[in-house]
Formats: structure tokens, sequence, C-alpha cells
């Protein structure tokens, strides 16, 4: 068995060493190796002690647990290839051999199975995102998006409306409206919510958009099928030049700046917010995007640690200059007789032969009841044809009658009929003429 030296033993070798005696001669009169009384001496004359210093060495993996306890879990997994850490301690505790041992956590088991390359998960490939139709420039595409119930210190809800440029990788607006007691269902998104939002972007920016996109908000889109007809706030973005677009079905990510500027937005302004009142708080939240936008760096790709200003100063160029009191000017009915042109619908007649239609109903004659009815529309008249199958050429070109298309004038699209939601004062385009000059506002 090997012998250890104590520390009476320790001092003696370096005593000697130093009256002269050589390592080899202590080694031999003592009965320890050579290299054990060098140590002793070398380690004393640096000023090091004599007592012992044991380092533990690391016990490994599940090197507390009993041996068994590993073996069992290796032969448990080469048994079933897909068991995970909860399934391999289940079996372990139902192990009548393992009763008396300690039994390690799952994930003491998923660190010890790491270990050996032929039992790792294998990693997943990273999905790649492909979004359709991606913008390129500055103010081409918003996106608009609501994060509902955030709760106040009042025991109140508002729901936060976030609009983004995902080029400019910032935050175009927001705004905040009531959503009802902490506790309850958060109230639904209206239009009229939308409009107020998407207007105070476009009087902040003095710019419009060509293309706005939302997800699948039953108040925005309707059932998005194929046979819906578009919402007042489609026709209204239409009736502005601006297309709306809708994302896939299932897809967030095809929201997914605007889902980040939620949490960009929440966390610098709203989170821990004592404020109660929504004037305050919208107030608090454009001074937000203001810092947001001019001050605070950006983590994001393209600006690169600077402000999105900085990184994009062309948000300073507006594609489109609006104002507010041009918003009259700048909206066209035939935009929106154009698109309402290039679509059909396809309804059941009712019992009582009538047919509802973007919130409308229409008679199509008692007669035609139960059946299949094609609608479409004439821009030049802005009615409504509705027809049916003609049974000798099978196509969908026997007219049934005409009604008047209702809900579509530029009064209850743009919102002005209300009082309480008309933006204020309207300028229309009063073009004044100079000997070759013509002055007026263009949209």
């Amino acid at each position: 068995m090997l012998q250890r030296t104590n520390e009476d033993q320790r001092r003696d070798f370096f005593y000697r060493h130093v009256r002269g005696e050589s390592y080899s001669e202590i080694a031999y009169q003592s009965g320890f190796s050579k290299e054990c009384v060098r140590y002793w001496c070398r380690r004393q004359s640096r000023g090091g002690g004599v007592k012992s210093h044991y380092v533990r060495q690391p016990a490994g993996l599940l090197g507390r647990f009993h041996p068994l306890v590993r073996y069992v879990i290796l032969k448990l997994r080469l048994e079933h290839p897909g068991w995970g850490p909860t399934p391999l301690r289940l079996g372990l505790q139902k192990r009548a051999s393992l009763a008396p041992y300690a039994l390690p956590s799952r994930a003491q088991i998923g660190r010890y199975l790491h270990q050996f390359e032929r039992l790792r998960r294998k990693k997943r490939p990273k999905a790649v995102i492909q979004r359709p139709h991606q913008p390129q420039t500055v103010f081409q595409r918003w996106q608009i998006d609501f994060k509902l119930g955030i709760p106040l210190k009042d025991r109140t809800q508002v729901n936060l409306h976030t609009v983004c440029d995902p080029v400019a990788e910032t935050c175009i607006g927001a705004m905040v409206f009531p959503a009802g007691q902490v506790g309850q269902a958060p109230k639904k998104v209206v239009q009229e919510q939308v409009r107020q939002v998407l207007r105070g972007c476009f009087a902040r920016w003095g710019t419009l958009p060509r293309e706005l996109q939302t997800d699948g908000e039953s108040t925005l889109v309707a059932n998005r099928g194929p046979n819906d007809f578009p919402t007042s706030l489609t026709l209204w973005l239409e009736g502005l030049g601006i297309h709306h677009l809708v994302i896939r079905p299932g897809r967030p990510t095809d929201n997914a700046e605007v889902e980040r500027m939620h949490r960009t937005v929440h966390n610098f302004a709203l989170k821990g917010t004592r404020l109660t009142d929504l004037h305050q708080i919208n107030a608090a939240l454009a001074e937000s995007i203001r810092i947001l936008t001019y001050e605070l760096p950006s983590q994001a790709q393209d600006c690169r640690g600077r402000p999105p200003i900085q990184a994009h100063p062309e948000l300073t160029h507006p594609t489109v200059k609006f104002q507010p009191e041009w918003e009259l000017a700048c909206f066209d009915l035939q935009r929106v007789d154009h698109f309402l042109a290039s679509r059909h619908w396809e309804r059941r007649v009712g019992k009582t032969g009538q047919v509802d239609l973007g919130g409308q109903v229409y008679s199509a004659g008692r007669r035609h009841a139960r059946e299949l009815v094609t609608i479409r529309f004439d821009p030049q008249t802005r009615e409504l044809i509705f027809c049916g199958r003609n049974t000798e050429t099978r196509l969908w070109d026997q007219e049934w009658t005409r009604h008047p298309i209702r809900g579509c004038q530029t009064a209850d699209l743009v919102g002005f009929a209300l009082p309480a939601l008309a933006p204020g004062p309207q300028q229309l385009p009063l073009p004044i003429v100079w000997p070759n000059l013509q002055i007026g506002v263009s949209c």
C-alpha cells in the first residue's frame, strides 16, 4: 500500500536538503521516492506550507448516483430510442432494484444522455420562412396589428393598435382604446378605431403608403373567403389609393415586424406605467415613438445600432404628400368602383327572395327563392346586377334584376356622415389658374 508522508517528515526533508544533502540521499534513507522529496523541498523553498490540499476530482455526470442507476438509464434508452428524460425517469421509478437508491431528475438524465453522440437528439434544421411579395422601399407597405386586453393600474383594459414600416424598421404610430374591465373578455377592434389610428399616422408622416397589411380580423376582412364583399375599411383604403393586403391564414410570421414592434412599444411605453387616463397614455405613446425613431439606437438588422431616422433618412421624404384636410381631395370614388367591378359574388337567394351582400339586403325576386345568383357591379350606373344561369348557354349571364349599390358613397366610406368621426374642416382642391400656371392639390 502506498505510504503517505506526514507534516514532520516533509519539514525534515527540507531541513536536511538545506544542510547539503541531495534529494537521492534523503529519499534512500527515508524510504520515499525522490520525486516526493523534491516536491516538498521545492514547495517550502518557495514559501509554501506542508499541508496537503487535495482537490476533489469531479464526479462526472451522475457520478454521485449509484452505477446501477446509470446502467439502467442507458439500457432503457437503447431499448426505447424514442424515450426522453420523462419516460426514462418513470422507468427508473418502476425498477424494484433501484428502490434503495436516489434517482436523478429529468434535467440530469437529459444532460447525461447528451454526452453520448449516439443518444443526442438530432437538431432540427432551422425553418426558412419565405414570405411572398416583400416590400422593398420605405412607405411602400405598412403593417397594422392589435394587442388586446392590456391591464392598467385601475383594473381597466386597453387595446393597443400598432403600425410599423417593415423596411424602415420603425414604429409609424401607436394608440390605445378602452377595452373594458380586467377579468372580462377585451372588446373587439372596430373599423372606426383603425381609421382613427391610420389618419393619425398619415398626418404624422405627411404621406400615404401604397399598401396596408393586416391579419384576418373578421372586423377588417369579413370571412376572408373569395365571395366575401369587401369591408368599408378596404373600400376606404382603395379610395385613397392604398391596397389592402391580408396575411396568409395561420401565418402570423407574415406580420412579423409589427408583432415584434408590439413588444418594443409595450415594454418601452406601457409596461409598469401608472397612467390610467387614455389621453395621457396616448400622449406618452407619441413621445415614446419619437424617441424610438429619432433618439434610441435600434438593434434592427439594417439600423446597425443607429436610430431608424439615421439609418433610413428617406423617412423624411414622403412619397405621396398628404395632409388631413386633403382627405376628401385624395379620395377617389372611381378607384372604389374599379375595385368592385373586378369582382363578383355568389349567393343563394333566401326563401323570401332576399340576398345579403356586405351587410345590405337586396331583393332578387321571390320567384328565384333558393336559387344561386351571381352578383356583379356595373361602374357606369353604380348598380349591382343579379344574374342567374342561362338554361341554354349554361352561363351566368341571365340578368334578373338591378339595384343601386348601398353603403358605398363617399360619405359612407370616409365616415364623415357621422359628425363625431369627422376629422375637422376639409379643404377641397380649388385650382387657381394663373397665366401659364395652374396650382392645385394632387394625391
